[in-house]
């Protein structure tokens, strides 16, 4: 009976034994394919990460872009029972802004996870190139139909003229707008011009210590800052030569076509000469005595030359 029963739990065991065997077997082949799994995994990340795009997209100056592109993504609202929206703040690009610009760009500071704690120049540019003025310039400089060679060699020739010229001034904003101005102004059609140099001049306190009565315009004659006649009247002494009679100031400051102030030249008659002129006044004085009691007219033609303003 003990014979018996031995027999069959050595049976059961070696059952066992094979149905243990067979499922470590299974095991270890699914342990294997795991194992083949991640190593595939692995390559493949490994691969992903050493590809051309993945490390240029980890350099600082492609990060820079893509944080300014970043910066202006519109937010999402969050559902509400209220809706609310989110507004991003136009940033504000100032002179101060281009004068530390470098080649090569600045660039931002990352750390070992990409976190940003200090933004590059890139990403300021990228912000500049979202704004609306700055895309309809560029797309303004997109034509219809593509320029041919000779065009496209007289775009290059443009753009290159243009920054060499500007790029040796030393011009204000307000400078340049005035430019702008006249240059585009002229081009309207039937639009008056106005002369600054129409006004007339304000004639100063005479110079009583030499004799000088009154200095004014004589009526019915021209008196603009470009042409004027006045009578100068002696009081009861004589009106020496070569002494300041009065001090006569222009309606508006004489300027080139850029902004910039210039003295103009003055011609005077019967001897009559501007001892001191500026682009804003000129003292007359006398080439000749004018008798006390008596009075003497003149003549003055200013002119500022071709490159001065004119309207």
């Amino acid at each position: 009976m003990e014979n018996k029963t031995n027999a069959a739990m050595l049976g059961m065991l070696t059952a066992a034994v094979a149905s243990w065997d067979s499922y470590d077997k299974d095991t270890q082949r699914r342990l294997r394919n795991l194992r083949d799994d991640t190593d595939d995994a692995l390559s493949a990340i490994k691969a992903y990460q050493s590809r051309g795009e993945q490390i240029r997209g980890r350099l600082p100056l492609p990060m820079d872009a893509q944080l300014g592109l970043a910066l202006v993504n519109p937010s999402t609202a969050t559902p509400e029972i209220i809706p609310t929206t989110t507004k991003l703040t136009r940033p504000a690009f100032d002179e101060e802004s281009v004068q530390d610009l470098s080649f090569p760009p600045r660039t931002g500071t990352y750390d070992g996870s990409g976190k940003v704690s200090e933004l590059g120049e890139m990403t300021r540019t990228f912000v500049a190139l979202c704004l609306q003025e700055t895309r309809a310039f560029i797309e303004g400089l997109a034509q219809e139909k593509s320029p041919s060679q000779a065009g496209l060699l007289q775009v290059n020739r443009v753009a290159r003229s243009l920054v060499a010229t500007v790029s040796q001034l030393n011009l204000s904003t307000a400078q340049y707008q005035t430019a702008w101005q006249k240059l585009f102004s002229g081009l309207l059609p039937n639009t008056p011009t106005t002369d600054p140099h129409a006004g007339t001049p304000t004639i100063g306190t005479p110079n009583g210590a030499n004799n000088v009565a009154s200095v004014a315009f004589i009526s019915g004659n021209t008196k603009t800052d470009r042409a004027m006649r006045i009578r100068v009247q002696a009081g009861v002494g004589n009106v020496s030569a070569q002494t300041d009679v009065v001090t006569i100031t222009f309606a508006s400051e004489w300027k080139d076509q850029v902004g910039n102030p210039v003295v103009p030249a003055i011609i005077c008659s019967q001897g009559a000469y501007a001892s001191v002129s500026t682009s804003t006044a000129f003292t007359l004085q006398l080439g000749n005595v004018i008798g006390g009691g008596n009075a003497q007219d003149f003549s003055i033609i200013v002119s500022g030359g071709s490159s001065a303003n004119s309207n």
